[in-house]
């Protein structure tokens, strides 16, 4: 699988709804350049997965870096950003 960084993830409110927001940066730091990349995120409460989402990112050339948001709708943050306790972010497919 394609050998990507990410960072700068944040986990914050949406300015338009009240929804968790999941924020950050991809780089392509690979030898190849992708038309797409399929990125999944998982977030949890303690062993538990609250959220479980995809992120597609279109253009990821060779050493290109590209900010990514995705709304969790349906999960406020207020009721549950005090209680996420880590997230984990892998490439799913990258083409």
């Amino acid at each position: 699988m394609a050998n990507l960084e990410y960072f700068n993830i944040k986990i914050d409110r949406s300015k338009e709804t009240k929804d968790v927001v999941i924020k950050g940066e991809v780089s392509n730091r690979t030898e190849k350049s992708y038309s797409t990349i399929a990125l999944r995120i998982m977030v949890f409460v303690k062993n538990i997965s609250i959220a479980n989402v995809v992120v597609l990112i279109n253009g990821l050339p060779i050493g290109a870096t590209k900010a990514f948001e995705k709304s969790v709708e349906g999960l406020e943050y207020d009721n549950i950003a005090k209680d996420i306790t880590r997230y984990e972010i892998y490439t799913e497919s990258a083409y």
